[in-house]
């Protein structure tokens, strides 16, 4: 880690030099239907190029109306993300759905994952871990209630290809937890803590199903108590990965950096600085972990890359990310991020970073396993349809994640939320880029 700074200084000097590498071909973003105050959505692709993106559509502001309210709605697009249809409520059993992630198994069906409240017997208020499920292509959801057992925030989705596999990983307080269907969600294993808390908050940020059976998990880790004080304290970024469906896990250090309230270099109201981590599994059962990492609490973060199929012996890190920011003369902050992997070798992630200024979503792409990459790209391209919207990018990310899956033959989705400060209002937007031909060293 001491030598991040030399290197992202390095680096964004290279990233300045023109004819470095190959430019992917991008669409233009656009904001879905119906999507304004669209919190944290997620993307999955399933067969035929379907693109199916689900967001919690809400009703006011948390902690602010008393009366705010979330539901989970779905939009679906049949013709490549080119146009969508929706949002469609997915159900309207249960209040304040929210933290949903989304999957397409092999045949097409869609599952989506989420929390939401209930009142049990005795007038409690409970959380509940849910399971959506549509063999309709999106149209209609069966939903039913995986567990209550201390379900605290964050769920992770992960689907087998062939649908019978699902596993989704929670934080909960002793430590995050996994439960495991191998019948496709008909029944379920009792909930199972992977790693003990220790007095640490762990937050699932990725998982994913290898076509070797493996269960890959990324997720940060970081001290509950410095948290609650609102103390800079040090997050690690952990991948972890079970070789026996779930039931044990191996634990792999990946990075770590400095969490810090009010940490951002370039934006000094933000309220807290954070390393994040993506993973993928591609065809060939390697997995693709992106992340961003800072020396300092107020140094920018930069974006790196690594892979492994055994999670044992790591690939070279490589710098993904360090473009130079000139109106601060250093290097672009990244945050969010996202990864995606091909059945063949097509791996590509997604970012956001304030280089011109604001905020940009961004997406780099390797066609060649993440050995070299293609030129960055940017996603979203629009300065107009919205308030928040500027030729130097927009205002602020609403939610906290986004989505991107990899359609054959190659050509990458995104989405994500963009809105106001404080997270006041927002908008669901959407993009594509065609990541094909060859990589130049």
């Amino acid at each position: 880690m001491k030598n991040t700074a030399v290197v992202l200084l390095v680096c964004a000097i290279l990233a300045g030099m023109p004819g470095q590498h190959e430019q992917d071909s991008p669409s233009h973003e656009q904001l879905l239907p119906g999507s304004v105050d669209g919190w944290e959505p997620a993307l999955a692709a399933g067969p035929n190029g379907h693109i199916y993106v689900v967001a919690g559509k809400r009703l006011g502001i948390p902690g602010q109306d008393k009366d705010f309210e979330q539901q989970q709605v779905l939009w679906r697009s049949e013709d490549g993300g080119a146009t969508f249809e929706g949002p469609q409520p997915l159900t309207t059993d249960g209040r304040r759905q929210g933290d949903q992630r989304i999957a397409v198994d092999a045949s097409g069906t869609v599952y989506v994952s989420y929390m939401d409240f209930a009142t049990d017997s005795n007038g409690r208020s409970i959380t509940r871990l849910r399971l959506a499920r549509s063999r309709d292509g999106g149209r209609t959801f069966a939903v039913q209630t995986v567990t209550t057992h201390r379900v605290t925030d964050k769920p992770e989705l992960a689907i087998s290809s062939d649908g019978v596999h699902v596993y989704i990983v929670y934080e909960s307080t002793p430590g995050p937890t996994v439960v495991v269907s191998h019948d496709g969600g008909s029944t379920w294993t009792e909930p199972l803590i992977i790693v003990p808390s220790e007095g640490r908050h762990f937050w699932p940020e990725a998982l994913a199903v290898a076509p070797d059976g493996a269960v890959w998990l990324a997720v940060p880790s970081m001290s509950d108590s410095d948290i609650a004080k609102r103390k800079e304290t040090t997050v690690t970024l952990h991948v972890f990965r079970s070789r026996d469906r779930g039931r044990t896990w191996q634990d792999f250090e990946m990075s770590r950096s400095p969490r810090s309230p009010n940490g951002c270099p370039h934006d000094q109201a933000c309220r807290v600085k954070t390393p994040g981590i993506g993973l993928a599994v591609d065809g060939r059962s390697r997995a693709h972990v992106v992340y961003t990492e800072g020396a300092t609490a107020h140094q920018p973060y930069g974006l790196f890359h690594q892979s492994s199929s055994d999670g044992v012996t790591w690939s070279t890190r490589q710098v993904v990310s360090a473009a130079p920011r000139p109106q601060s003369a250093d290097s672009a902050d990244h945050h969010y991020v996202t990864v995606a992997a091909s059945q063949d070798e097509r791996v590509c992630t997604t970012w956001v970073d304030d280089r011109r200024g604001a905020l940009d979503v961004w997406a780099r792409c390797s066609t060649d396993a993440g050995r070299s990459w293609r030129a960055e790209t940017l996603l979203s391209d629009r300065s107009d349809g919205a308030s928040y919207k500027s030729a130097a990018g927009f205002k602020a990310f609403f939610g906290h994640y986004g989505g991107a899956a990899i359609v054959p033959p190659g050509r990458l989705h995104a989405v994500w939320g963009a809105g106001e400060p404080g997270h006041i209002t927002g908008g669901v937007w959407v993009n594509n880029v065609k990541v094909a031909g060859g990589t130049r060293r």
